[in-house]
């Protein structure tokens, strides 16, 4: 046990040499501003908005707006006044909807008086969603007058003038019936969407994953050295076993973690800590399987970089999980597993319920620490054959300072990025997490999907689901019980619709209808499904309502025959109806989401991890170095010059391999002139900053560890994954004060943003120069 204690004794005081203890803040703080600024009161997310022209200007049609105000999914109206559908529609509205004159009186009297509907092409998603629950509604109506006039005319044929009235008025008072009952479909099911709670889990899943693979990458990179080093044969040979060794490490990382998730425990589910413990087993599993033939520490931090940039793209906690191959990736990733427990436990699922989502993490864990611990038991790889030195000038002959600068920059790349080789798979990494980024953007989603599942199994059940699978905007699916719940958890579906044993005895006997609808956390076109089922389980109502009204008008009952020959006359006075409204497709401006990174946003990310992970090599054995360039004409600003160029260059390249795949296929993916220029000027402030870190403060070349969390906080603040203008109009103007914020303005072509990082870059390189 005293070796035990020792070995962990040991990696508490490794880890918290230099500024350990900070990285153990940033996540928190990070959160805890994040939630302050969500407090402001421009801090919620919208729905989006449509915009209305009303020419009736009725009661009725201020009754309807009104009732249209009261709807989550619609909450904001914008009056059109003067303004043409056009700069309606650029002004970022999904639709406008144009109610002509005297437009309920030809309701109420059955005439043509369609509504004009302007659709935004921009926003296919929110666009095909209003049309399908516009059509939903007007459908009720259609249906409704269809069902009055097919019974009075197949009672009594050709209507008189006091018929026609009779029927005007037990129709509209029908379609009344309908409109409230619409609303009583789904009784008092919740409909808070909790916009703000599904944005704080699915942040907290991603520093969630990157504490964990911090703690598990700090834990386990010295693996190699110490078995090189003799360190874990004389443990051993000490008495130590192998397991204490690593449970040591193991150890270490849960005592760490465990202060940073208690403080993030505040207005979080109570059991978070079991899903950290969770995903920290399986981060160290992951770290030992990369440790496997890995030379030293620095192979180990690089391979966690972009395991990290991998996870983040095929985890579904930044963009929703891709279909086909990518899809299928997500399991295989920590922030997957991290959103699902968070949405779980919000759920209130039972610790064995939980435990039964995140068993595949265990396995991680266990696999990947069998094959780390296969490689231990090794001989220590040979050690790559060290780069040959530049030609820095011989005697007498001495290249001139450029030249000299130019032939150890190019050292020094290929250095930092573990020689030639190690450059082509870096850059072969971040094109294939580029064009993963790319692949689960560029397929943005055209219709809400809906997962169903049918109890009842009738022929009514049955015609509801074929009603819902013709309606555009939606997209139904049929998982089983279990299955769908994973999909609410992950955001997969929207929303889940259950349609519950007796559904068709309710629906033929016109009592509560039996439906159940579940939404995803945050799913705010989830109400659009809402009104949809509703409005399509009505117009089934209204059909099986015709043969009760044509029984009263005739005073007897109706045969079979004369049951089908009259819903048969109903349907085609249906389909020869004119259409209650004109829908027309324009151009506008897309709704800005707010968690959905840009292609710009996602390399800002990728090109710090890996100028703070490359920037290692120049603060190791910084001070014999430098006096050893002392003895050179101003050979120390060679050295350090060289470093910044080499740091700046590799951000650069970073940059262009993740935009790459995307350019021209994803909205601000392409590589224009403004994006290469923002790239460049990018690289240049984030390697001074790399290197003003490494001069500044006590790491001693360990800003690669620190890595991960300057990188994520960085990007966080700079608002690269979340719209900082929907969330706090303070933490918007903070993130003009940072690298990635910058460059994500320069992208867009201000380029005074692209002097300020040139200007930052070189002041904060001048602040590293050690002369």
């Amino acid at each position: 046990m005293s070796g035990w204690k020792g070995a962990l004794y040991k990696e508490l005081r490794l880890f918290f040499r230099g500024p350990g203890w900070a990285a153990l803040l940033l996540p928190v703080l990070l959160l805890l501003a994040l939630r302050a600024g969500m407090a402001e009161p421009a801090s919620y997310v919208q729905p989006f908005p449509i915009a209305v022209r009303d020419l009736d200007n009725t009661m009725m049609s201020r009754s309807l707006l009104s009732q249209m105000e009261r709807i989550t999914l619609f909450s904001q109206l914008i009056p059109a006044e003067d303004a043409s559908d056009s700069q309606l529609l650029e002004g970022g509205a999904a639709a406008v909807v144009t109610i002509p004159r005297d437009f309920f009186y030809a309701l109420y009297t059955m005439e043509d008086c369609p509504v004009d509907v302007a659709l935004n092409g921009d926003m296919p998603l929110e666009a095909a969603l209003f049309q399908t629950v516009f059509r939903s509604v007007l459908g009720i109506v259609q249906a409704g007058q269809a069902v009055g006039l097919g019974v009075y005319q197949f009672c009594w044929g050709e209507l008189t003038e006091a018929q026609a009235q009779a029927m005007y008025a037990e129709t509209a008072q029908h379609l009344f019936q309908d409109a409230l009952g619409r609303g009583q479909v789904f009784g008092r099911q919740a409909e808070e969407l909790e916009l703000r709670g599904a944005l704080e889990r699915r942040l907290a899943a991603v520093l969630l994953s990157v504490l964990v693979l911090f703690l598990a990458c700090s834990a386990v990179k010295t693996l190699p050295e110490e078995r090189d080093l003799g360190v874990l044969p004389r443990y051993r040979a000490a008495g130590g076993g192998l397991a204490p060794f690593l449970a040591a490490k193991f150890g270490a990382a849960v005592l760490l973690a465990l202060p940073v998730v208690l403080l993030l425990l505040p207005g979080m589910p109570a059991l978070v800590p079991l899903v950290a413990l969770a995903l920290l087993f399986g981060a160290f599993g992951l770290m030992m399987a990369l440790s496997f033939r890995a030379a030293d520490a620095a192979v180990v931090q690089r391979r966690g970089s972009l395991l990290l940039l991998a996870s983040l793209v095929l985890g579904g906690a930044l963009w929703p999980l891709g279909d086909g191959l990518l899809g299928s990736l997500g399991p295989l990733t920590l922030p997957y597993y991290g959103l699902l427990g968070l949405e779980a436990l919000h759920r209130d699922v039972s610790p064995a319920g939980l435990l039964s989502l995140l068993w595949p993490v265990m396995v991680m864990g266990v696999a990947g620490t069998g094959l780390g611990c296969a490689g231990l038991f090794r001989a220590g790889e040979r050690r790559a054959r060290p780069l040959p030195m530049p030609e820095i000038g011989p005697e007498g002959a001495p290249l001139s300072f450029s030249r000299r600068l130019i032939s150890l920059t190019f050292f020094q790349l290929r250095a930092m990025a573990g020689g030639v080789r190690g450059l082509l798979v870096l850059l072969c990494a971040l094109l294939l997490c580029g064009g993963g980024a790319a692949a689960v953007q560029s397929s943005p989603p055209q219709a809400l999907r809906v997962a169903v599942q049918d109890l009842d199994n009738t022929p009514l059940s049955r015609e509801l689901i074929q009603r819902l699978s013709r309606q555009t905007g939606l997209a139904l699916v049929f998982p089983g019980e279990a299955a769908g719940e994973r999909m609410l958890l992950l955001g997969e579906a929207e929303c889940r619709l259950t349609i519950e044993a007796g559904y068709g005895q309710a629906l033929e006997a016109g009592g509560n209808l039996p439906l159940r609808l579940e939404n995803a956390s945050g799913a705010l076109a989830a109400q659009g499904a809402r009104e949809i089922v509703a409005g399509q389980a009505t117009t089934q109502l209204s059909r099986l309502r015709a043969p009760g009204l044509a029984e009263v008008q005739l005073g007897r009952g109706l045969t079979r025959g004369e049951r089908a020959e009259l819903l048969a006359q109903i349907d085609l006075i249906e389909a020869e109806m004119p259409p209650l409204y004109r829908i027309e497709t324009l151009s506008g401006a897309p709704l800005p989401d707010p968690f959905a990174p840009s292609p710009v946003s996602f390399a800002t990310l990728a090109a710090l991890l890996v100028v703070f992970t490359a920037a290692s090599w120049s603060g190791a054995d910084r001070k014999p170095v430098l006096r050893r360039m002392g003895a050179l004409p101003r050979g120390r600003l060679l050295l350090q010059g060289s470093s910044w160029l080499a740091l700046s260059g590799l951000g650069f390249l970073a940059v262009l391999a993740v935009l790459l795949p995307g350019g021209g296929v994803l909205p601000g993916g392409g590589l224009d002139g403004f994006v290469l220029l923002g790239a460049a000027s990018y690289g240049c402030c984030v390697a001074g900053l790399a290197l003003a870190l490494l001069r500044v403060t006590a790491m001693e070349g360990r800003v690669d560890g620190f890595a991960p969390f300057l990188a994520l906080t960085l990007c966080l603040l700079g608002g690269c994954f979340l719209d900082l203008s929907q969330v706090s109009p303070t933490l918007a103007w903070i993130s003009m004060l940072t690298p990635p914020g910058l460059v994500l303005r320069a992208a867009e072509g201000m380029v005074w943003a692209d002097g300020a990082l040139l200007g930052g870059g070189a002041a904060l390189f001048l602040l590293s120069l050690d002369l």
